[in-house]
């Protein structure tokens, strides 16, 4: 029997195991969803939930804590500033748990975790983030006149080449 039992082993040891299960949060709470086995996602939404109650804190014994699953402060700023205050008050159901079709090479069934924002679910944080780098590129890029650029063009056609300074001293 297995009593007292609560967590699933996935036939790994102990280090390989923290190592998959901090890996498939951070994914989750970097891209909004994650697909996986039932198992795998049952055990990563049940430790997702209470990730996201702690990030609701919002404290520095909270970050804290954080910190030791992750060992990023990157993911823990993003799940306490942006994905914890987007529950609001919840207390629980961060999360949704879909099934999917059976995967082609060896016939499992797969299951899609997502986190849940009231009814809706939450769009990818790194689709943000890349969207935000892109368009403060774009407006840097607006700032520069196009005169530098010709004239970095001119300063560059004007300086001799290596070879032609070779000539001029063998000469």
């Amino acid at each position: 029997m297995k009593h007292r039992v609560k967590a699933k082993h996935f036939n790994r040891d102990v280090k390989s195991r923290k190592a998959l299960l901090k890996n498939l949060l951070r994914d989750l709470f970097e891209h909004g969803e994650i697909k996986s086995s039932e198992s795998r996602t049952k055990e990563i939404k049940r430790l997702s939930d209470k990730m996201i109650s702690t990030a609701q804190k919002n404290t520095l014994a909270a970050r804290r804590d954080l910190h030791k699953v992750f060992g990023r402060r990157d993911v823990v700023n993003a799940l306490v500033d942006k994905i914890a205050p987007m529950f609001g008050s919840k207390k629980s159901g961060f999360s949704s748990l879909e099934k999917m079709a059976a995967r082609r090479g060896d016939g499992t069934v797969l299951y899609k975790l997502s986190l849940l924002i009231g009814d809706n679910k939450l769009t990818s944080l790194k689709k943000e983030k890349v969207a935000a780098t892109k368009t403060e590129v774009k407006a840097v890029k607006a700032d520069k006149p196009v005169e530098k650029k010709a004239a970095v063009k001119k300063v560059a056609a004007k300086a001799p080449s290596k070879k032609a300074k070779k000539s001029e001293e063998t000469k």
